[in-house]
């Protein structure tokens, strides 16, 4: 039996390094939410604005971890 090594974004890191690119489901537990909420976070053009931006890496969509933060503090509101 041969076994077949699977393209694509590694799923754990080398010890002591952190993945910039997160995929839909990292980006999900990042920002504490469900897989669908940072799908349409990507699919988002309310308001004339553009979605999260992502890339598409053979046939995984991945977001950088840059991007996620700023879409956190952009989220932030303060009360009056």
């Amino acid at each position: 039996m041969s076994s077949k090594k699977k393209l694509g974004l590694p799923t754990a890191s080398p010890a002591g390094v952190e993945p910039r690119m997160l995929t839909i489901p990292q980006a999900a537990r990042y920002l504490g939410a469900r897989d669908f909420f940072v799908r349409n976070l990507c699919r988002d053009t309310r308001h004339g604005k553009a979605g999260l931006p992502y890339l598409i890496f053979g046939k995984r969509i991945v977001i950088d971890k840059a991007d996620l933060d700023r879409f956190i503090e952009s989220q932030k509101t303060q009360l009056a």
